[in-house]
Formats: C-alpha cells, sequence, structure tokens
C-alpha cells in the first residue's frame, strides 16, 4: 500500500529518488522515523562553509584521508582552499545522500 511522503519538501527534494520511491510504501510512522534518523545524521551546508574557512570541511564529512591531504600540501593548499569553495555544496550534499540510503536500509532491517 502506498503512502503519500509525509516530510517536508525540503527534505523530500534532496532524497535520492530511490529513497523517494522507496518510502512511499513505508507507513507514516515508519516515514517519521526516517526523517528523524535524517535529520540527526544529515550535514548543514553553512557548518559546512564555516568550516571550510579553516580547512576543516573534510573531517564534517568523515573524509579523514582528504583532510590530510588537504592540510599537508601546503604548496597546493591555497588553490585547494578556493576550489573547495565551490566543491562544499557538493560535497555536502552526496554526504547527506550516502546517510539517506544508510537511514533507509537501517529502517528495512528494523521492518523485518
Amino acid at each position: 500500500m502506498s503512502q503519500p511522503l509525509l516530510m517536508p519538501d525540503s527534505i523530500a527534494d534532496s532524497l535520492p529518488s530511490v529513497v523517494r520511491s522507496e518510502l512511499v510504501n513505508y507507513s507514516p510512522q515508519e516515514q517519521e522515523m526516517f526523517v528523524e534518523e535524517f535529520r540527526r545524521k544529515a550535514k548543514s551546508k553553512g557548518v559546512g562553509f564555516l568550516l571550510w574557512l579553516f580547512g576543516l570541511h573534510y573531517a564534517y564529512v568523515a573524509k579523514w584521508g582528504l583532510l590530510i591531504v588537504f592540510l599537508f600540501t601546503m604548496g597546493g593548499f591555497f588553490i585547494w582552499w578556493i576550489v573547495d569553495l565551490f566543491r562544499v555544496p557538493g560535497i555536502i550534499r552526496d554526504y547527506n545522500k550516502d546517510v539517506a540510503m544508510d537511514v533507509l536500509r537501517n529502517i528495512k532491517l528494523l521492518r523485518r
């Protein structure tokens, strides 16, 4: 039985299509559980930009290897720092998509 998506458009629009199509088959309570868990784990672009100022935006999305490379390549530090200014929204968006898939996978396990 399909349910309409019972979540704010701002969240629904940021989810991968696979997640949205799967969530319509979930009960309102399960959709609410998804939204709560997604909000808890998702990252904010604003915080990402704030951390970018200090070169810590990779730490925010748990990309420790990239953080180490970023911080220890002083020759390219400024260039990559500027490039990453434009990459931060994509980095956060990709991280949040992975979070959505992970949360959906966990809720699927709970349904069994």
